[in-house]
């Protein structure tokens, strides 16, 4: 089997982390792979390169029927099985490339999908409907898109996964000589940074000692105006530390003792999976997927508009180190069962097969 993956960037993101993984699964099951990305030399191309699979840039033209005529060029050469996007503003090209090369269509919704329908107002429902089939990571978004499709079976889940290859257990003397909090994501809007700031403010001044300590972890547009909000707050580098992004972000968690998840909108977000691999409790807003990850057995939920409670919750885990380990080994559970590489091995193939089966019979009844 041959699959063309359609890809709008390779930057250091949750969706492109997916796409590591997901290539990954498919080269382990002998499936054949390429990728066709808008963008170049970006954090995960190098790592994609190593799986032994080719990245083509058909992105050096800004005309979208420019862009559009290489991927159908390129598709047709590579003459795949299946053509899937990884990104949901690309589900356009792989639909069209599918549809002019006689091959089924995979879209793919990496957020809520009403987000990301707002962010795409021009083609944001032709990103919906054009694809023959579609995949969410969470069962908020699957739901979503039957509505909008109007048809149940054009719609599958593929949970986002983590490789636990190497992570350990939560470490005995986690919390001992303090409590690290991390926030871990991009600086923009959408991951409302700014909260975990004012957070930390609230619970600094309230705790009145350097015993608790803020870290912050990934690089975006909002990182001059947060360290202004860190310096009016008067938290000093000792007590709360900005970094960019990071290439091992697997030791920011094994320093930290929980993880906050602030985001206005989500679909399943890597870094708490990730977290929660590493024996992290969680306390997060509810947004798309998240309720399907965090409970009240692996963390606390709160409501997306509720910062209060954020700053309630979080207060509650610093101050109870037995609740925080617990609800550690619960997440690292959870997630090696539900959330392993193996999953994507059987999922993807599993998808494909469908499809190929479905096209097959479309084409015998004409």
């Amino acid at each position: 089997m041959k699959v063309c993956y359609i890809v709008g960037t390779l930057g250091r993101g949750g969706a492109e982390r997916q796409l590591v993984y997901m290539l990954r699964a498919l080269r382990l099951e002998g499936i054949e792979v390429r990728v066709l990305c808008l963008t170049s030399g970006e954090a995960f191309e190098s790592e994609i390169r190593e799986l032994g699979v080719d990245v083509i840039f058909v992105g050096s033209s800004r005309n979208r029927l420019a862009k559009l005529s290489k991927i159908v060029r390129e598709t047709r050469a590579y003459a795949p099985d299946l053509v899937q996007s990884s990104h949901f503003y690309t589900n356009i090209y792989a639909a069209i490339a599918g549809k002019l090369s006689g091959i089924p269509s995979i879209g793919a919704i990496r957020n809520d999908l009403l987000s990301e329908i707002r962010l795409d107002r021009v083609f944001g429902r032709s990103q919906i409907r054009l694809p023959d089939f579609l995949i969410a990571n969470s069962s908020v978004a699957v739901r979503r898109a039957e509505m909008f499709r109007k048809n149940t079976g054009a719609v599958g889940l593929v949970r986002n996964v983590v490789d636990l290859n190497g992570t350990g257990q939560p470490g005995a003397k986690r919390g001992t000589d303090g409590v690290a909090v991390l926030f871990a994501g991009r600086l923009v809007d959408q991951k409302r940074p700014d909260w975990f700031v004012s957070l930390a403010g609230r619970l600094h001044h309230e705790n009145g000692s350097s015993k608790v300590r803020f870290r912050m972890i990934g690089g975006g547009p909002l990182r001059a105006s947060l360290d202004r909000q860190r310096e009016d707050l008067g938290l000093t580098n000792a007590v709360f530390s900005i970094a960019g992004e990071t290439a091992d972000i697997e030791s920011e968690y094994r320093q930290s003792d929980l993880l906050v998840l602030t985001s206005s909108f989500e679909g399943t977000p890597n870094v708490v999976l990730e977290a929660m691999s590493c024996g992290l409790p969680v306390v997060a807003t509810r947004v798309g997927g998240v309720s399907e990850i965090v409970t009240e057995e692996t963390g606390i939920p709160v409501e997306p508009s509720d910062f209060e409670g954020l700053v309630a919750a979080t207060r509650e885990l610093i101050c109870d180190r037995e609740r925080r380990m617990q609800m550690g080994e619960r997440a690292r559970a959870f997630v090696q069962k539900h959330h392993s590489l193996g999953y994507l091995r059987q999922r993807l193939p599993e998808i494909y097969a469908e499809q190929l089966r479905a096209k097959s019979a479309n084409n015998s009844g004409r």
